[in-house]
């Protein structure tokens, strides 16, 4: 018994130690932006882009609904991380809980702005250490997601609410003949993790920001000028265009 009892005594000991420090002022401020992942198809500003099958889409409206952000730390190896798989600490949370390494807050965000403009989505305080990972997943959207307002009120208002994704415009061939109107929404889930090259906080470096870039003209990639956008998983699309920006030039 005495063997079981000091076993468990260190167990507590070393995970308490690996994640429970904390240090007054660490401030990690997360954002989020779009981008093109290709050449644009049309004039700068007008939301038009090929797809890799070769369709031609215009978005006359865009909407997606970020569920969470939530930092994960460095892989642990040796015997830190072996404690860490047999720790009975869970890490689940419940939709929109948030916690010090979790944004919880949901945002259902347009294409309204300009790309590279950023929008802050919130502040994290996490425990001091080095990061390397970052999940982002998009899910509906509930009564307190922030931009519900900004969805209704538009010339074609969309009430997001239960839903993670809503796509409207024309899909047409690559020269644009035989358009056609489409219109397509998903209450999915989605998740992506994007890797990041080990954010470090700490007393010494205290803040940081990170901006995730959306990569919008993929989102409906896999869907051919014959294809109905439905067949295809979009808010997939969405989560694997998420990227890290890259920090600015100093």
């Amino acid at each position: 018994m005495r063997s079981v009892v000091t076993a468990s005594a260190v167990l507590l000991s070393l995970t308490a130690c690996g994640g429970g420090e904390r240090v007054e002022g660490l401030r990690l401020t997360l954002g989020l932006t779009t981008t093109r992942a290709r050449s644009a198809v049309e004039a700068q500003g007008v939301r038009t882009l090929l797809t890799d099958e070769g369709a031609r889409a215009s978005l006359s409206g865009a909407l997606v609904t970020l569920g969470s952000v939530e930092l994960f730390p460095c892989e642990a190896t040796g015997w830190r991380r072996l404690l860490r798989e047999l720790s009975p600490v869970g890490t689940a949370w419940a939709h929109s809980a948030s916690s010090p390494r979790r944004l919880g807050t949901p945002h259902v965000l347009g294409l309204g702005r300009a790309d590279g403009e950023v929008r802050e989505l919130g502040v994290l305080r996490p425990p001091p250490g080095r990061y390397c990972r970052a999940r982002l997943t998009f899910e509906p959207a509930d009564a307190d997601a922030q931009g519900l307002d900004s969805a209704a009120a538009g010339a074609e208002p969309v009430d997001m609410v239960g839903r993670s994704l809503h796509l409207r415009g024309t899909l047409a061939a690559e020269d644009g003949s035989d358009a056609r109107p489409f219109e397509v929404e998903s209450s999915g889930r989605a998740s992506v993790d994007v890797v990041m090259d080990g954010l470090t906080l700490s007393e010494e470096t205290p803040e940081a920001t990170l901006v995730f870039s959306l990569a919008w003209d993929t989102w409906l990639d896999g869907v051919s000028p014959q294809e109905a956008p439905t067949r295809v998983d979009l808010l997939g699309n969405v989560a694997r265009s998420a990227s890290l920006r890259p920090a600015a030039a100093p």
